[in-house]
């Protein structure tokens, strides 16, 4: 089994040059290339270059020795964990923030909140009409991840939960969601809530009903695990890190949570007392 646990565990050590190559998790891409900005400031001879591509080329790249590190937003997969067993590769993971799956919808559509079995019925294809909702009329027109994605893995996971996916649109980042949910009045999408930071006035976040409660997604709600599509944003190392790569993954944890916070993501530790 990998390793695990917060950034916060490593102590900084005195490598802060060379070069670092990390890739993956397009969620994690803009608040891992905030963290490399800030370290590369404090450490002018590091040189860290962060890509996207989503966290199943993350993962491909980081077990075929391509990268240094690599991002995901889902959990390691067996198969991911069975290679790296496979070629004696000894993956440590490490907690970067926590995020919830956001659902939305268009600014002006009335509907407030939704049960995973209605979202389930909607991106399988068998509920179509927004008046079947409350929703007002119109046809539903549902945006998905592109396959590869963790987002799109955990909505497959959590709320698909094998059904096949029906006719949604593919598109390839969370700020593309926002952004065609914000250009179509009948259009709804699953985002991470660092693209919604700038745009609560743009689209509507629905609550997700249970039997006993509706619950939105924030900060507490995240970091309590009541929301049910939460999930932890990690940071993947093959073996212990070591050199740059340990001193980066450091300035993630207490000198990165600030910069999380500010990414419109949960802090690790944002519930403790």
């Amino acid at each position: 089994m990998p390793g695990s646990g917060p950034a916060s565990v490593l102590v900084s050590g005195p490598v802060t040059g060379g070069s670092l190559q990390i890739m993956g998790s397009e969620t994690m891409r803009p608040v891992v290339t905030v963290c490399a900005e800030a370290f590369m400031a404090d450490n002018p001879e590091a040189d860290i270059i962060v890509r996207g591509g989503g966290s199943g080329d993350g993962m491909a790249a980081l077990l075929h020795g391509m990268i240094d590190i690599g991002m995901i937003s889902r959990p390691l997969s067996p198969k991911e964990i069975g290679f790296a067993t496979a070629k004696g590769i000894d993956l440590t993971q490490f907690e970067l923030a926590l995020d919830g799956v956001a659902i939305v919808v268009h600014r002006t559509n009335p509907l407030r909140e939704i049960d995973v079995d209605q979202l389930r019925a909607i991106w399988s294809g068998d509920l179509s009409q927004w008046r079947e909702l409350s929703g007002g009329p119109g046809e539903i027109q549902p945006l998905a991840r592109a396959k590869g994605s963790g987002t799109e893995e955990v909505f497959a996971e959590r709320v698909l939960k094998g059904q096949r996916e029906g006719v949604a649109k593919e598109l390839p980042t969370n700020e593309a969601i926002v952004a065609e949910v914000s250009a179509q009045p009948n259009a709804i999408g699953y985002t991470g809530l660092g693209a919604l930071r700038n745009a609560s006035d743009l689209v509507h976040v629905l609550a997700i009903r249970s039997q006993s409660s509706s619950v939105l997604p924030s900060a507490d709600t995240v970091w309590s695990g009541s929301y049910p599509l939460t999930r932890a944003l990690l940071l993947i190392n093959p073996g212990t890190p070591s050199g740059l790569a340990a001193s980066f993954i450091a300035y993630t944890g207490p000198a990165g949570q600030a910069l999380v916070k500010r990414a419109g993501y949960v802090e690790i530790a944002a519930g403790e007392p």
